[in-house]
């Protein structure tokens, strides 16, 4: 009998250690074979904390370092610190994106060397995703460690692997954020991706969920909403790929189906240092010298 595939999927960490260290310690706990990271990897939050006669103040209210550190480490921010001289020179664009890079390669760094920590006595193997929160210089930062985060990507390296085809723009938002391109080249994107491979055995690994599911209500002027992709519903609804896996709408945790493809959102608490994660379960079943691939179970946790 040929074993099961178990995946874990996270998404929107936002910079959110705290969250990050228990997406490590969960995958190992339920003893996946993968583990996927959705886009929005970085922070997009920042504590400037003045230095003063010896005194720490955030906000104009005094404070202690130690804890200013360990609150960046839960919400997911990049701490500054300096007197007021220094962080006045942050108001500067050129000096804030220089700081913004430098925080984010630390952070990025920190985050692969606690993976390769956590995870060395394991087989689990981790695929990383970016997302419209992600600036571009991520990419750069990423495929200097060996990492690749977008396009077409063998799972196994065999005759039968499954595929992950990650991309990490989204349909145009309010928020002009660092990723957006009208919807149309969303699906062109993945109709280019999903013709190469056989969508059998794909996972579809888009930022954007698809429009019109359970797992793309956002909440706006405190009504539930759809602002998925048109695209991505069409791409699955199309290609029937094995598994879509989206991110994106934090408040919008779910699985549902796009015509024969099961999708799945675990939405976001990583501003609260909580952890929520997609299981999914994939059987496989040899049928002469294919080896065919069906979701077998799929479920959103909390922890």
């Amino acid at each position: 009998m040929v074993k099961d595939i178990k995946i874990m999927f996270v998404t929107d960490l936002h910079g959110s250690e705290r969250t990050y260290r228990k997406a490590l310690n969960a995958s190992k706990l339920y003893g996946v074979d993968y583990l996927i990271i959705g886009g929005d990897i970085t922070a997009k939050k920042f504590l400037f904390v003045e230095r003063e006669n010896g005194k720490y103040l955030l906000d104009g209210k005094e404070t202690k370092l130690e804890e200013v550190s360990e609150e960046a480490s839960i919400i997911g921010a990049y701490m500054v610190t300096g007197d007021r001289n220094e962080l006045e020179v942050f108001k500067s664009e050129e000096a804030f994106q220089k700081i913004y890079r430098e925080k984010v390669e630390t952070q990025l760094t920190k985050w692969i060397n606690l993976m390769d920590e956590k995870l060395k006595d394991s087989k689990i193997r981790v695929f990383w995703s970016i997302g419209n929160d992600d600036p571009q210089f991520v990419d750069e930062i990423l495929k200097s460690k060996g990492i690749e985060t977008e396009g077409i990507l063998e799972m196994d390296g065999t005759s039968n692997s499954l595929y992950l085809l990650s991309y990490g723009y989204v349909n145009p938002t309010p928020f002009n954020s660092y990723r957006e391109v009208p919807d149309s080249d969303i699906y062109i994107k993945g109709r280019d991706m999903l013709s190469q491979v056989d969508p059998s055995r794909v996972i579809l690994n888009f930022h954007a969920p698809p429009y019109g599911t359970k797992l793309d209500l956002a909440i706006i002027d405190g009504e539930r909403r759809h602002v998925g992709s048109k695209s991505v519903y069409d791409l699955e609804d199309r290609f029937s790929p094995l598994l879509g896996l989206h991110g994106h709408i934090h408040e919008s945790p779910a699985t549902d189906k796009v015509g024969k493809t099961i999708v799945v959102n675990p939405g976001s608490q990583a501003y609260e240092g909580i952890l929520r994660f997609g299981l999914i379960v994939i059987s496989r079943e040899i049928k002469g010298i294919v080896m065919k691939y069906k979701v077998k179970a799929s479920t959103i946790l909390t922890g």
